[in-house]
């Protein structure tokens, strides 16, 4: 086990239980319908709990399939070991193929100009011998999401390229859904007919990818007619609802990531003592106000002003009071008795500090905290084979 560097201790720390996330894999794969595999969405960092740890502890347990939203993402998994394969979700300018494509690569792909830059970035690499099989291709259809991808009706024509053009072939057809995690199943249930719609004409045209796949982590919990060959579930991997409509369903999914951090100041205030910048807040009563290392600049987010909980160590919560500076926040902790050096929970899987309490004080959803939990944060890994005091900041 690694020496826990000294200066962690005046850091935020977030703790990941690697264990929690192979557990949540697991409980998901019982859900699939049909044989459908699972891919791990490790984007952004994991959600916030480290991309290379988390990938390699779902390699562990057999997860085959990880998808990326950026090169750099792709490079980290492939210099980390991870073998799997790996989809990215987006489109891809030209100038980050050549150096991309040898590391092995699903890519997605939304027009005929990406496939055939997809296709002319192959070519010299198969000349040269460093890329030795097609590029496998996945083309994304917008069946409502608006995102990326042509409508149902003008799929066929990058299909078609994407299965004709050499050094590339037509891997995969994929949509999203853009309100699966809703409680009316109707919004989801027409952009999967027209999905459904799409495959069948691109069938009876001759053109049948080898995988089909279209359901995030709302449709992996409750729709099952749309895993098809795979599911691509994100925020039910780390342990948390995709939308409150959905708790019940994700309630045998644990929550992976605890953030904490240092009380670095204890003052009593009299009552009307104003707090931080604009003096927001104004004692009410006689209290104790603890100053905190963790600010926006960590990815505690400044829009918690007043509204945030944390979790105290004897027990009980504490409102986050004044406005979140860069650096630091304040909480009134009313009589507790709390000195430099303690540490309080700022996010949590449930209560006050929940995830999903703050998100929804906020109008925003856990996906955003998470994701925004900053590189000054040092990451503590449990389980999963790794050391208790895991990745230096970031």
């Amino acid at each position: 086990m690694p020496t826990p560097d000294p200066l962690d201790a005046a850091a935020p720390v977030a703790t990941i239980d690697l264990d929690a996330i192979a557990a949540n894999a697991a409980r998901l794969r019982t859900r699939l319908h049909g044989g459908a595999d699972l891919l791990a969405a490790v984007k952004a960092d994991a959600y916030g709990h480290g991309l290379l740890p988390v990938a390699r502890t779902l390699a562990a347990t057999g997860v085959r399939w990880f998808g990326v939203a950026t090169p750099h993402e792709v490079r980290t998994l492939r210099d980390g070991g991870v073998a799997g394969r790996i989809l990215v979700f987006g489109p891809l300018p030209a100038p980050a193929l050549p150096p991309l494509l040898p590391r092995g690569v699903d890519l997605s792909v939304a027009t005929t100009d990406d496939v055939a830059a997809v296709a002319d970035a192959a070519a010299p690499l198969r000349a040269a011998g460093e890329l030795r099989e097609d590029v496998p291709l996945h083309v994304a259809i917008d069946t409502g999401m608006g995102r990326i991808g042509p409508p149902p009706d003008g799929v066929a024509a990058v299909a078609r390229a994407a299965a004709d053009l050499e050094g590339v072939r037509l891997e995969g057809v994929w949509t999203h859904f853009a309100r699966a995690d809703e409680a009316d199943p109707a919004p989801t249930d027409a952009q999967h007919a027209a999905y459904l719609a799409a495959l069948d004409a691109l069938a009876a045209d001759g053109l049948t990818p080898t995988l089909a796949h279209a359901a995030n982590s709302a449709a992996t919990l409750a729709h099952p007619a749309t895993h098809h060959d795979l599911v691509r579930p994100g925020i039910a991997l780390y342990g948390h609802a995709p939308a409150p409509d959905l708790a019940d369903a994700a309630a045998d999914l644990t929550p992976a990531l605890t953030l904490d951090a240092p009380v670095t100041f204890v003052k009593d205030v009299p009552a009307g003592t104003a707090v931080s910048y604009g003096h927001a807040w104004t004692a009410p009563r006689a209290t104790r106000i603890a100053t905190v290392r963790l600010g926006y600049a960590d990815g505690y987010p400044r829009a918690a002003s007043n509204l945030g909980d944390a979790h105290l160590p004897g027990g009980g919560a504490a409102r986050v009071v004044g406005r979140v500076c860069m650096d630091q926040l304040m909480l009134d902790v009313g009589d507790a008795d709390l000195e430099p050096g303690d540490r309080v929970t700022l996010l949590a899987g449930a209560g006050p500090a929940g995830a999903a309490t703050l998100a929804a004080r906020l109008g925003t959803i856990p996906y955003e905290l998470l994701a925004r939990v900053g590189p000054r944060v040092v990451r503590r890994y449990r389980g999963g084979g790794s050391p208790s005091s895991g990745d230096a900041p970031g």
